[in-house]
């Protein structure tokens, strides 16, 4: 009989805890667009009317600024990744550490010396040479895993 009772009261939490859960969420769980579903049934029923009147309430002047806020961070960092690279196959460590400063990938570069390695492994990349790409990356403690050869994409073009 405790045992049933035991049974009961913890169903009885997991509905109330779930219950909560909903409504602390509006029935938006795990970040889900409660939008989308009205965009979705609009594409599936050929209802152009539907779909605008659905992506109007996604445009916000809000929404619009964040946008903004995020093409002009991207901006910055592609300007940035083209002084890092220059200063990398320029071999200028004085340059390197101004366009580095803020880019916390090559935070482990401390030293003219290790500099020198990450030259060497952008040189070995631009060559193919993964062998010695993987090689001096471990020597810089940097980590892998990215693509085909663990670095693609950086200090690539």
């Amino acid at each position: 009989m405790k045992r049933t009772k035991f049974f009961g009261v913890l169903a009885l939490m997991i509905i109330v805890a779930s219950l909560g859960t909903v409504s602390a969420f509006g029935g938006n769980f795990f970040g889900m667009d409660p939008e989308r579903e009205d965009i979705v049934n609009a594409v599936e029923a050929n209802d152009y009317e539907a779909w605008k009147e659905a992506m109007s309430n996604r445009l916000t002047e809000e929404k619009f600024n964040e946008r903004v806020a995020r093409h002009e961070a991207r901006s910055e960092m592609r300007e940035h990744r083209e002084d890092k690279i220059q200063a990398i196959e320029a071999g200028d460590y004085e340059a390197f550490k101004v366009a580095a400063e803020d880019w916390p990938m090559l935070s482990n570069i401390q030293n003219e010396d290790d500099f020198e390695i990450l030259v060497q492994l952008h040189q070995a990349k631009q060559d193919g040479d993964y062998e010695t790409v993987e090689e001096l990356r471990e020597q810089l403690g940097m980590l892998g895993g990215f693509g085909n050869h663990k670095m693609s994409g950086q200090f690539g073009r």
